[in-house]
């Protein structure tokens, strides 16, 4: 299954592909979306950059980070229309979209909810046996994506194991 992972952001939206095949997870793309002048602008260049990678790389899923609202209300605000620009692209291109919590993702890459950047960063890097440090915002999106695709498998061996039981 391929799934490709958002970290949401206005001026800084990260996106990375993965792959899993036989348990084994690949990288297979990723970047930044970086983004500057007004905001309608910026929000049309996160949903190109998003409908391109939807587009080259056909993920079965979106794995979306959802809002996290600290103490400036105004930026979980910009949060929320740069995940709407996704949103809307990954509706329109017909792929379906999970979201999970910062500390969902952390919790699913680092072991623990309360991962420091740098951590995730490096647990991203081993899991996918990438050579090299990444851009924060692209490994928080390979965070993301590999949160789904352990979240997913977990799920499809808890609703095998259900029939399994039912059918005795």
């Amino acid at each position: 299954m391929r799934v490709l992972g958002v970290d949401p952001g206005t001026v800084a939206t990260g996106w990375g592909v993965i792959e899993e095949v036989d348990r084994r997870l690949t990288y297979v793309a990723g970047g930044v979306i970086r983004s500057r002048g007004p905001l309608p602008e910026r929000l049309a260049r996160i949903y190109d950059g998003i409908q391109q990678a939807l587009s080259v790389f056909a993920p079965a899923w979106v794995s979306l980070e959802k809002t996290f609202v600290g103490e400036n209300v105004q930026s979980a605000f910009r949060l929320g229309e740069a995940r709407g620009a996704i949103l809307v692209a990954a509706a329109q291109a017909g792929v379906p979209v999970r979201e999970y919590s910062p500390a969902e993702i952390k919790v699913a890459v680092a072991g623990q909810g309360r991962a420091a950047k740098d951590q995730m960063q490096a647990m991203v890097v081993r899991l996918l046996s990438l050579p090299s440090v990444l851009a924060a915002d692209e490994a928080d999106a390979l965070g993301a994506a590999i949160c789904h695709l352990h979240t997913h498998s977990f799920a499809a061996h808890v609703d095998a194991h259900e029939r399994r039981r039912k059918a005795r």
